[in-house]
Protein backbone atom coordinates (compact mmCIF):
# COMPACT_ATOMS: atom_id res chain seq x y z
CA UNK A 1 0.00 0.00 0.00
CA UNK A 2 2.97 2.71 0.96
CA UNK A 3 4.45 1.40 -2.47
CA UNK A 4 1.18 2.64 -4.39
CA UNK A 5 1.25 5.87 -2.80
CA UNK A 6 4.48 6.63 -3.86
CA UNK A 7 3.90 5.67 -7.08
CA UNK A 8 0.52 7.57 -7.82
CA UNK A 9 2.08 10.89 -6.51
CA UNK A 10 5.34 10.70 -8.40
CA UNK A 11 2.82 9.95 -11.68
CA UNK A 12 0.74 13.25 -10.17
CA UNK A 13 3.40 15.27 -10.15
CA UNK A 14 4.81 14.38 -13.56
CA UNK A 15 1.91 14.98 -15.27
CA UNK A 16 1.36 18.50 -13.16
CA UNK A 17 4.97 19.32 -14.57
CA UNK A 18 3.74 18.69 -18.02
CA UNK A 19 0.89 20.80 -18.03
CA UNK A 20 2.92 23.76 -17.16
CA UNK A 21 5.44 23.16 -19.45
CA UNK A 22 2.78 22.57 -22.18
CA UNK A 23 1.01 26.36 -20.89
CA UNK A 24 4.46 28.13 -20.95
CA UNK A 25 4.73 27.07 -24.78
CA UNK A 26 1.39 28.25 -25.75
CA UNK A 27 1.98 31.51 -24.35
CA UNK A 28 5.07 32.13 -26.15
CA UNK A 29 3.40 30.92 -29.31
CA UNK A 30 0.47 33.32 -28.67
CA UNK A 31 2.69 35.84 -28.29
CA UNK A 32 4.56 35.02 -31.31
CA UNK A 33 1.61 34.82 -33.58
CA UNK A 34 0.20 38.37 -32.90
CA UNK A 35 0.47 40.84 -35.75
CA UNK A 36 2.77 43.82 -35.24
CA UNK A 37 1.07 46.91 -34.34
CA UNK A 38 0.80 49.71 -36.93
CA UNK A 39 3.07 52.95 -36.15
CA UNK A 40 3.71 56.09 -38.01
CA UNK A 41 6.66 56.27 -39.33
CA UNK A 42 9.47 58.13 -37.47
CA UNK A 43 10.04 61.61 -37.52
CA UNK A 44 12.59 62.78 -40.18
CA UNK A 45 11.59 59.29 -42.67
CA UNK A 46 11.24 59.92 -45.85
CA UNK A 47 9.83 57.49 -48.97
CA UNK A 48 10.45 57.20 -52.50
CA UNK A 49 7.43 56.79 -55.24
CA UNK A 50 9.36 54.55 -57.47
CA UNK A 51 6.62 53.94 -60.41
CA UNK A 52 3.21 53.82 -60.87
CA UNK A 53 1.78 51.09 -63.38
CA UNK A 54 -1.45 49.82 -64.42
CA UNK A 55 -2.91 46.14 -65.56
CA UNK A 56 -6.98 46.28 -67.18
CA UNK A 57 -8.63 42.68 -65.92
CA UNK A 58 -10.91 42.44 -68.83
CA UNK A 59 -12.80 38.67 -67.13
CA UNK A 60 -13.80 40.86 -64.06
CA UNK A 61 -14.05 44.10 -65.40
CA UNK A 62 -11.66 45.71 -62.95
CA UNK A 63 -8.38 48.45 -64.00
CA UNK A 64 -6.10 47.64 -61.45
CA UNK A 65 -3.91 50.51 -60.65
CA UNK A 66 -0.33 49.91 -58.08
CA UNK A 67 1.57 52.37 -56.74
CA UNK A 68 4.88 51.26 -55.71
CA UNK A 69 6.30 52.97 -52.21
CA UNK A 70 9.87 52.64 -50.97
CA UNK A 71 10.00 53.00 -47.34
CA UNK A 72 7.23 53.30 -44.86
CA UNK A 73 4.12 56.16 -45.71
CA UNK A 74 0.53 56.92 -44.73
CA UNK A 75 -2.22 58.30 -46.99
CA UNK A 76 -5.42 60.56 -47.21
CA UNK A 77 -7.75 59.89 -49.99
CA UNK A 78 -10.19 62.62 -51.27
CA UNK A 79 -12.24 63.67 -54.03
CA UNK A 80 -12.71 66.68 -55.99
CA UNK A 81 -15.01 67.70 -59.04
CA UNK A 82 -15.21 70.12 -61.72
CA UNK A 83 -13.56 68.01 -63.17
CA UNK A 84 -14.09 64.69 -60.98
CA UNK A 85 -10.61 63.82 -59.48
CA UNK A 86 -9.59 61.26 -56.96
CA UNK A 87 -6.53 62.16 -54.96
CA UNK A 88 -4.20 60.60 -52.59
CA UNK A 89 -1.35 62.12 -50.47
CA UNK A 90 1.37 60.12 -49.69
CA UNK A 91 3.46 61.09 -46.60
CA UNK A 92 6.43 61.31 -45.83
CA UNK A 93 7.18 61.40 -49.40
CA UNK A 94 10.04 63.86 -50.66
CA UNK A 95 11.17 62.39 -54.20
CA UNK A 96 8.92 61.46 -57.03
CA UNK A 97 10.55 58.64 -59.68
CA UNK A 98 7.01 57.66 -61.48
CA UNK A 99 6.31 60.27 -64.39
CA UNK A 100 4.09 63.68 -63.66
CA UNK A 101 1.65 61.87 -66.14
CA UNK A 102 0.57 58.68 -67.06
CA UNK A 103 -2.34 58.35 -69.85
CA UNK A 104 -4.57 55.21 -69.54
CA UNK A 105 -8.05 56.21 -71.09
CA UNK A 106 -10.02 52.94 -69.52
CA UNK A 107 -12.59 52.09 -67.39
CA UNK A 108 -13.32 55.87 -66.88
CA UNK A 109 -9.94 56.85 -65.76
CA UNK A 110 -8.23 59.23 -67.68
CA UNK A 111 -4.93 60.12 -66.66
CA UNK A 112 -2.60 59.68 -63.55
CA UNK A 113 -0.68 62.71 -62.71
CA UNK A 114 1.92 62.84 -60.33
CA UNK A 115 3.47 66.35 -58.20
CA UNK A 116 5.19 67.09 -54.67
CA UNK A 117 2.51 69.09 -53.47
CA UNK A 118 4.68 69.86 -50.07
CA UNK A 119 8.43 69.46 -49.28
CA UNK A 120 7.38 66.31 -47.84
CA UNK A 121 3.71 65.37 -49.43
CA UNK A 122 3.07 63.99 -52.94
CA UNK A 123 0.27 63.94 -54.70
CA UNK A 124 -1.51 61.17 -56.25
CA UNK A 125 -4.36 62.66 -58.73
CA UNK A 126 -6.55 60.05 -60.99
CA UNK A 127 -8.53 62.07 -63.10
CA UNK A 128 -12.36 60.60 -63.86
CA UNK A 129 -14.53 60.55 -66.58
CA UNK A 130 -18.06 62.06 -66.53
CA UNK A 131 -19.04 58.43 -65.89
CA UNK A 132 -17.34 58.14 -62.81
CA UNK A 133 -16.35 54.69 -61.68
CA UNK A 134 -16.29 52.76 -58.61
CA UNK A 135 -13.07 52.39 -56.52
CA UNK A 136 -11.30 50.99 -53.64
CA UNK A 137 -7.99 51.67 -52.43
CA UNK A 138 -5.64 49.12 -50.34
CA UNK A 139 -2.60 49.28 -48.54
CA UNK A 140 -0.37 46.52 -49.37
CA UNK A 141 3.23 46.38 -47.84
CA UNK A 142 5.08 47.54 -51.17
CA UNK A 143 2.61 50.70 -51.67
CA UNK A 144 -0.77 51.22 -52.85
CA UNK A 145 -3.51 49.09 -55.01
CA UNK A 146 -6.40 51.27 -56.35
CA UNK A 147 -8.80 49.21 -58.35
CA UNK A 148 -11.12 51.01 -60.76
CA UNK A 149 -14.85 49.35 -62.11
CA UNK A 150 -17.93 50.68 -63.83
CA UNK A 151 -21.11 49.19 -62.01
CA UNK A 152 -23.84 48.04 -64.62
CA UNK A 153 -26.22 51.76 -65.07
CA UNK A 154 -29.68 50.55 -63.66
CA UNK A 155 -32.31 49.73 -66.29
CA UNK A 156 -35.32 52.07 -66.97
CA UNK A 157 -38.78 50.22 -64.92
CA UNK A 158 -42.05 50.99 -66.58
CA UNK A 159 -44.48 51.97 -64.10
CA UNK A 160 -48.12 51.57 -64.54
CA UNK A 161 -50.23 54.52 -65.64
CA UNK A 162 -51.74 54.85 -62.39
CA UNK A 163 -49.15 54.21 -60.09
CA UNK A 164 -47.27 56.87 -58.40
CA UNK A 165 -43.49 56.60 -58.53
CA UNK A 166 -41.92 57.64 -55.29
CA UNK A 167 -39.31 60.35 -56.46
CA UNK A 168 -35.64 59.24 -54.48
CA UNK A 169 -34.39 61.54 -52.06
CA UNK A 170 -31.80 64.42 -53.51
CA UNK A 171 -28.29 63.62 -52.44
CA UNK A 172 -26.50 66.10 -50.50
CA UNK A 173 -24.23 68.74 -52.56
CA UNK A 174 -20.56 68.08 -52.94
CA UNK A 175 -18.52 71.32 -51.95
CA UNK A 176 -16.34 71.49 -54.56
CA UNK A 177 -12.38 72.26 -53.59
CA UNK A 178 -10.04 74.00 -55.05
CA UNK A 179 -8.02 73.00 -58.01
CA UNK A 180 -5.07 71.41 -57.59
CA UNK A 181 -1.38 72.29 -59.43
CA UNK A 182 -0.57 69.43 -60.50
CA UNK A 183 -0.92 70.16 -64.36
CA UNK A 184 -0.66 68.02 -67.32
CA UNK A 185 3.15 67.36 -68.52
CA UNK A 186 2.45 69.47 -71.89
CA UNK A 187 0.61 73.04 -71.94
CA UNK A 188 0.25 75.89 -74.43
CA UNK A 189 0.76 79.66 -73.67
CA UNK A 190 -1.08 82.91 -75.55
CA UNK A 191 -0.55 86.44 -74.23
CA UNK A 192 -0.36 90.07 -75.43
CA UNK A 193 1.39 92.75 -73.03
CA UNK A 194 3.72 95.58 -73.45
CA UNK A 195 7.25 96.88 -73.87
CA UNK A 196 9.21 99.36 -71.90
CA UNK A 197 12.41 100.30 -73.01
CA UNK A 198 15.50 100.85 -70.66
CA UNK A 199 17.69 103.13 -73.38
CA UNK A 200 14.19 104.29 -75.26
CA UNK A 201 16.41 106.91 -77.40
CA UNK A 202 18.98 106.50 -80.05
CA UNK A 203 21.17 109.70 -81.16
CA UNK A 204 23.86 110.64 -83.51
CA UNK A 205 25.13 114.21 -84.62
CA UNK A 206 26.31 114.12 -88.57
CA UNK A 207 28.83 117.16 -89.60
CA UNK A 208 27.93 118.27 -92.68
CA UNK A 209 29.47 121.38 -95.38
CA UNK A 210 26.48 124.39 -95.82
CA UNK A 211 27.46 127.92 -97.06
CA UNK A 212 31.38 127.23 -96.75
CA UNK A 213 31.27 126.33 -92.98
CA UNK A 214 30.56 123.25 -91.08
CA UNK A 215 26.98 122.73 -90.16
CA UNK A 216 25.81 119.88 -87.66
CA UNK A 217 22.29 117.34 -87.52
CA UNK A 218 21.81 115.63 -84.75
CA UNK A 219 19.43 112.59 -85.64
CA UNK A 220 17.31 111.12 -82.44
CA UNK A 221 15.01 108.04 -82.57
CA UNK A 222 12.44 107.79 -79.20
CA UNK A 223 10.98 104.27 -79.06
CA UNK A 224 7.66 104.49 -76.55
CA UNK A 225 5.84 101.73 -74.52
CA UNK A 226 5.12 98.99 -77.66
CA UNK A 227 2.66 96.17 -77.69
CA UNK A 228 4.16 92.46 -78.12
CA UNK A 229 2.16 89.25 -78.55
CA UNK A 230 3.73 86.28 -77.29
CA UNK A 231 3.11 82.43 -78.01
CA UNK A 232 4.52 79.46 -76.71
CA UNK A 233 4.63 75.76 -75.91
CA UNK A 234 5.99 74.26 -72.77
CA UNK A 235 6.62 70.63 -70.97
CA UNK A 236 6.62 69.82 -67.00
CA UNK A 237 9.26 67.99 -66.32
CA UNK A 238 8.69 67.57 -62.62
CA UNK A 239 6.53 69.54 -60.02
CA UNK A 240 9.59 72.07 -60.09
CA UNK A 241 11.16 72.21 -63.24
CA UNK A 242 9.62 72.99 -66.89
CA UNK A 243 10.91 74.15 -70.15
CA UNK A 244 9.86 75.18 -73.58
CA UNK A 245 9.93 77.16 -76.52
CA UNK A 246 8.27 80.66 -77.21
CA UNK A 247 7.95 83.11 -80.33
CA UNK A 248 7.09 87.15 -79.94
CA UNK A 249 5.95 89.68 -81.98
CA UNK A 250 7.39 93.30 -81.04
CA UNK A 251 6.18 96.24 -82.69
CA UNK A 252 8.28 99.17 -83.20
CA UNK A 253 7.33 102.48 -83.02
CA UNK A 254 10.45 105.05 -83.47
CA UNK A 255 9.46 108.96 -83.56
CA UNK A 256 12.07 110.49 -85.10
CA UNK A 257 13.38 113.91 -84.34
CA UNK A 258 15.80 116.68 -85.66
CA UNK A 259 17.92 119.47 -84.15
CA UNK A 260 20.39 121.70 -86.26
CA UNK A 261 22.91 124.39 -85.97
CA UNK A 262 23.00 125.79 -89.68
CA UNK A 263 25.32 128.89 -90.51
CA UNK A 264 24.02 132.35 -91.79
CA UNK A 265 24.03 132.31 -95.57
CA UNK A 266 24.97 135.90 -95.27
CA UNK A 267 26.88 136.32 -91.91
CA UNK A 268 29.91 134.57 -90.97
CA UNK A 269 30.17 132.59 -87.77
CA UNK A 270 27.01 133.10 -86.94
CA UNK A 271 25.01 129.91 -86.25
CA UNK A 272 21.16 129.38 -85.86
CA UNK A 273 19.58 126.42 -83.91
CA UNK A 274 16.81 124.60 -85.40
CA UNK A 275 14.55 121.95 -84.19
CA UNK A 276 11.89 119.85 -85.84
CA UNK A 277 9.69 116.95 -84.01
CA UNK A 278 7.76 113.96 -84.97
CA UNK A 279 4.89 115.93 -85.66
CA UNK A 280 6.71 118.72 -87.77
CA UNK A 281 8.25 115.55 -89.68
CA UNK A 282 4.87 113.25 -89.96
CA UNK A 283 3.76 113.81 -93.45
CA UNK A 284 7.85 114.30 -94.83
CA UNK A 285 9.11 111.38 -93.81
CA UNK A 286 10.27 108.83 -97.04
CA UNK A 287 12.15 105.32 -96.73
CA UNK A 288 14.50 103.43 -98.51
CA UNK A 289 15.44 100.02 -98.54
CA UNK A 290 18.64 98.53 -97.47
CA UNK A 291 19.22 96.91 -101.23
CA UNK A 292 18.18 100.33 -102.68
CA UNK A 293 15.08 100.95 -104.75
CA UNK A 294 12.54 103.33 -105.00
CA UNK A 295 11.82 105.98 -101.87
CA UNK A 296 8.58 104.95 -100.13
CA UNK A 297 6.44 107.76 -98.16
CA UNK A 298 5.30 107.16 -94.60
CA UNK A 299 3.78 109.06 -92.14
CA UNK A 300 5.68 107.27 -89.34
CA UNK A 301 8.38 104.73 -88.83
CA UNK A 302 7.13 101.30 -87.93
CA UNK A 303 8.60 98.09 -87.87
CA UNK A 304 8.48 95.05 -86.41
CA UNK A 305 10.78 93.04 -84.20
CA UNK A 306 10.85 88.68 -84.34
CA UNK A 307 12.12 86.71 -81.48
CA UNK A 308 12.48 82.90 -81.55
CA UNK A 309 13.49 81.45 -77.81
CA UNK A 310 14.21 78.83 -75.93
CA UNK A 311 13.58 78.84 -71.91
CA UNK A 312 13.88 76.83 -68.47
CA UNK A 313 11.71 77.93 -65.01
CA UNK A 314 12.50 76.48 -61.68
CA UNK A 315 9.75 76.59 -59.23
CA UNK A 316 10.55 79.38 -56.13
CA UNK A 317 7.22 79.50 -54.46
CA UNK A 318 3.91 76.63 -55.09
CA UNK A 319 1.14 76.67 -53.27
CA UNK A 320 -2.36 73.82 -54.65
CA UNK A 321 -3.42 76.82 -56.84
CA UNK A 322 -0.32 79.17 -57.41
CA UNK A 323 3.49 79.05 -58.30
CA UNK A 324 5.73 81.43 -59.29
CA UNK A 325 8.94 80.28 -61.31
CA UNK A 326 12.39 82.28 -62.42
CA UNK A 327 15.21 81.54 -64.85
CA UNK A 328 16.95 82.36 -67.99
CA UNK A 329 15.63 82.68 -71.58
CA UNK A 330 18.37 82.57 -74.82
CA UNK A 331 16.55 83.98 -78.09
CA UNK A 332 17.30 85.00 -81.52
CA UNK A 333 15.85 88.32 -82.92
CA UNK A 334 15.32 89.82 -86.51
CA UNK A 335 13.84 92.96 -87.42
CA UNK A 336 14.43 96.39 -88.55
CA UNK A 337 15.85 99.53 -87.55
CA UNK A 338 16.26 103.50 -89.40
CA UNK A 339 18.89 105.84 -89.64
CA UNK A 340 18.54 109.22 -91.36
CA UNK A 341 20.31 109.21 -95.12
CA UNK A 342 19.33 112.21 -96.67
CA UNK A 343 16.89 115.91 -95.65
CA UNK A 344 16.28 118.97 -97.77
CA UNK A 345 16.14 122.24 -96.19
CA UNK A 346 14.03 125.63 -97.26
CA UNK A 347 14.76 129.18 -96.23
CA UNK A 348 13.00 132.36 -96.73
CA UNK A 349 14.40 135.87 -95.66
CA UNK A 350 15.56 137.38 -93.34
CA UNK A 351 16.92 133.79 -92.81
CA UNK A 352 16.45 133.61 -89.14
CA UNK A 353 15.83 130.22 -86.99
CA UNK A 354 12.00 130.49 -87.86
CA UNK A 355 12.82 131.09 -91.23
CA UNK A 356 14.41 127.59 -91.69
CA UNK A 357 11.76 124.61 -92.69
CA UNK A 358 12.47 121.00 -93.97
CA UNK A 359 10.89 119.83 -96.93
CA UNK A 360 11.73 116.15 -96.70
CA UNK A 361 13.45 113.42 -94.44
CA UNK A 362 15.01 110.30 -96.26
CA UNK A 363 15.46 107.17 -93.68
CA UNK A 364 17.27 103.85 -94.72
CA UNK A 365 16.61 100.32 -93.38
CA UNK A 366 18.96 98.63 -91.08
CA UNK A 367 18.01 94.83 -91.29
CA UNK A 368 19.44 93.05 -88.00
CA UNK A 369 19.97 89.32 -86.75
CA UNK A 370 21.55 89.35 -83.09
CA UNK A 371 21.43 86.92 -80.00
CA UNK A 372 18.86 87.88 -77.58
CA UNK A 373 19.94 86.34 -74.31
CA UNK A 374 17.65 87.18 -70.75
CA UNK A 375 15.29 86.22 -67.75
CA UNK A 376 11.93 85.49 -67.25
CA UNK A 377 10.04 85.48 -64.09
CA UNK A 378 6.71 84.20 -64.70
CA UNK A 379 3.54 83.34 -61.74
CA UNK A 380 0.70 80.93 -62.82
CA UNK A 381 -2.89 80.78 -61.05
CA UNK A 382 -5.09 77.79 -61.77
CA UNK A 383 -8.70 78.93 -62.70
CA UNK A 384 -9.96 75.01 -63.05
CA UNK A 385 -9.65 72.24 -64.97
CA UNK A 386 -6.37 72.51 -67.31
CA UNK A 387 -6.89 76.23 -67.94
CA UNK A 388 -4.43 78.61 -65.84
CA UNK A 389 -3.90 82.21 -65.73
CA UNK A 390 -0.36 83.66 -65.68
CA UNK A 391 1.42 86.69 -65.56
CA UNK A 392 5.22 87.07 -67.36
CA UNK A 393 8.06 89.23 -66.47
CA UNK A 394 10.99 89.16 -69.42
CA UNK A 395 14.23 91.20 -69.41
CA UNK A 396 15.71 90.97 -72.95
CA UNK A 397 19.46 92.11 -73.67
CA UNK A 398 20.55 92.43 -77.26
CA UNK A 399 22.78 95.82 -79.27
CA UNK A 400 22.09 96.20 -82.55
CA UNK A 401 25.07 97.26 -85.03
CA UNK A 402 23.47 100.15 -87.15
CA UNK A 403 25.78 99.31 -90.19
CA UNK A 404 24.81 102.74 -92.22
CA UNK A 405 25.72 104.52 -88.71
CA UNK A 406 28.84 101.91 -87.82
CA UNK A 407 26.83 102.32 -84.44
CA UNK A 408 25.42 100.29 -82.24
CA UNK A 409 21.56 100.62 -81.09
CA UNK A 410 20.29 99.27 -77.92
CA UNK A 411 17.16 97.10 -77.62
CA UNK A 412 17.38 96.17 -73.73
CA UNK A 413 14.12 96.09 -72.89
CA UNK A 414 11.11 94.41 -70.00
CA UNK A 415 8.15 92.95 -71.80
CA UNK A 416 5.07 92.14 -69.28
CA UNK A 417 2.88 90.02 -70.68
CA UNK A 418 -0.96 88.63 -69.25
CA UNK A 419 -2.34 85.21 -71.01
CA UNK A 420 -3.61 81.78 -70.50
CA UNK A 421 -2.30 78.57 -70.01
CA UNK A 422 -4.00 75.36 -71.32
CA UNK A 423 -2.50 72.12 -70.46
CA UNK A 424 -2.93 68.50 -72.94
Amino acid sequence: MEVFLKFSLTRIQGIFLSLVLLAGLATVGIAQEQAPQTSEPAPGTVSVIKEIRYEKIDIAGQLVVMIKIEGPFLIETFTLIGPKRLVIDFSPVSVIEAPPITEVNATGLLNIRTGQFQSTVARVVFDLDSRVPSHSVATLPEGVKVTFWQDPEPQPVEQPAAATVERPALKPAVKSAAPSLARPGMFLRGSPGGTLFLKPSFSVTTDFDLYGETATITETLSQQVNPVFDLGVGKLINPKFSAGLGASLQLLYAKPALEASLPHPFLYDTYREVAFDADALASKIWVVSEDGGEPQQVNRLTSNMWTVYAWALYSLFQTDTMDISAGPILGFSFGKLYSLDDFELAEEAPYESQDVSISSVTFIENKFFKVDPGLMVSGTFVIGGNLSAFATLKVHYVDVMVETLERRASLFRLNLLLGLEYGF
